[in-house]
């Protein structure tokens, strides 16, 4: 992230020793801007800007500077300020940039925490990455019952500096156990002498830290909330996810999910595009592809043990060529069939055990799919062989192209069956139904193919 617009008068200001105007231009952006604007400097004069801003206004900008960029604000900052930074940091992005550091940095940093700052990384840790408890905010606010929605309101007030969200509060009773929550709309709104305990609601929605964080963002997501409160086994409020984190999430999931379709090994932190490496690229690619090209050996096999055939002279010369046109269309409309299956076990749009009627409504699907490319079929074989005869009044063999659309018609609906079918016995599995990566169907799908296309060949043409 380099954005050298207004670098220049940022370096410009700083020689010239104008703090004032340098932090009354940075407290004007929007923190994204301001760190997209100092990113077009060196991490020295970074350091230097940031130390003079309020600790509040560097620590909005500091999330958005990329990793590297953050651990040199760190490095170059005096002890003092760097405990300053990380104590006003949501505990969740605390955590977070600690855990992308080096060990012996990370054992530095973590030194100067107190007590309960540290507590709550050690808490993080008995958690996996994916599970709720390792990605949740410990900044929300806590209101008794009892509070009058005015003390309540006075009470968000004392709170806030080290809140991440005062949207919702939560109301919790004397052993610590979540028993209901209310908006900041509701208390503005309601009457002087209203209770907490009277405006709170008590239909929550809630989960717990051994949950998975993917099911923690589509709750949030599904029940349109802006955090989830999670509890412990004792019904305890130990934290909440926010949206925003939700979102953040939801986005990693997607990535995830995407690169698996597609045959690429993920990594448990997923990176941009741009922050790979090629051999980054080239290690996270070359696996799977690798290994599908050893698996295309049974395809030639197949292929390899009808070859006599093909030199028969009376044997139609355009049935080879056809053969990639039959593979690369169950492919394709297998792949199809995976994605649409995916996302919708993704969105819990279907359940792995309606197995009968996705099944059902693919085949019907699938029929329509063979009759129409069936035909496609029928007429590419047939200008094919037309013009390869050159036009000398060599009859057309009708069976031969009657054959090649049968064949298609065949491996479009074991294509489709087998696109829909394969995520979903993953996912009955309890395994990530993403797995059916795209190269593997089609691999699968080629050799089924290649099977079916010399098989009906071998019925239908007595000549073959």
């Amino acid at each position: 992230m380099r954005n050298p617009l207004l670098a220049p008068e940022l370096r410009e200001l700083l020689q010239e020793g104008k703090q004032d105007s340098l932090q009354h231009v940075l407290e004007d952006l929007h923190p994204k801007d301001a760190a997209s604007i100092l990113s077009g400097l060196e991490d020295r004069e970074i350091v230097e800007i940031l130390s003079l801003l309020p600790v509040e206004v560097e620590r909005d900008v500091f999330e958005y500077f990329d990793p590297e960029v953050q651990e040199s604000i760190m490095q170059g900052s005096g002890r003092d300020r760097v405990r300053e930074l990380l104590g006003v940091l949501p505990s969740d992005d605390r955590a977070e940039f600690l855990e992308n550091l080096d060990e012996r940095v990370r054992s530095q940093f973590t030194s100067l925490l107190d007590r309960e700052e540290q507590e709550d990384l050690r808490r993080r840790e008995r958690y996996e990455d994916d599970q709720v408890g390792a990605i949740l905010s410990t900044e929300y606010c806590r209101l008794g019952g009892d509070l009058t929605s005015t003390e309540a309101i006075s009470e968000i007030r004392k709170q806030e500096p080290n809140r991440e969200t005062i949207y919702y509060s939560y109301v919790v009773d004397g052993q610590g156990r979540l028993i209901g929550f209310v908006s900041l709309r509701d208390l503005i709104m309601a009457p002087d002498g209203a209770t907490v305990e009277e405006l709170m609601k008590t239909d929550l929605v809630a989960t717990r830290p051994e949950a998975d964080r993917e099911v923690a963002a589509n709750m949030i997501r599904d029940y349109d909330i802006l955090a989830l409160p999670v509890v412990d086994h004792e019904g305890r409020l130990v934290g909440i996810v926010t949206h925003d984190d939700a979102a953040d999430i939801l986005e990693e999931e997607d990535t995830e999910d995407i690169e698996k379709m597609a045959g690429i090994a993920s990594e448990t932190e997923p990176k941009s595009y741009s922050e790979t490496t090629v051999m980054d690229e080239f290690y996270r690619r070359a696996g799977l592809v690798a290994v599908l090209a050893v698996a295309f050996t049974f395809v030639a096999l197949v292929i390899g043990s009808y070859e006599d055939n093909f030199k028969k002279p009376d044997a139609p010369r355009s049935l080879m060529a056809l053969l990639p046109m039959i593979l690369a269309t169950g492919g394709m409309v297998g792949s199809q069939a995976s994605v649409l299956i995916v996302r919708a076990l993704a969105l819990k749009d279907i359940k792995p055990g309606s197995l009968f009627p996705i099944m059902w409504k693919e085949f019907r699907i699938s029929i329509l799919l063979a009759v129409l490319l069936g035909m496609v079929g029928f007429g590419e074989s047939f200008a094919v062989e037309f013009l390869k005869s050159d036009g000398v009044g060599i009859p057309i063999p009708w069976d031969a192209c009657l054959a090649v659309s049968v064949a298609l018609a065949v491996h479009v609906i074991t294509a489709t069956l087998l696109g829909a079918l394969i995520p979903l016995a993953i996912a009955g599995l309890r395994m990530d139904p993403a797995a059916a990566a795209t190269p593997t169907l089609t691999t699968i799908a080629d050799f089924l193919g290649a099977v079916i296309y010399f098989t009906v060949l071998y019925l239908m043409l007595p000549n073959f």
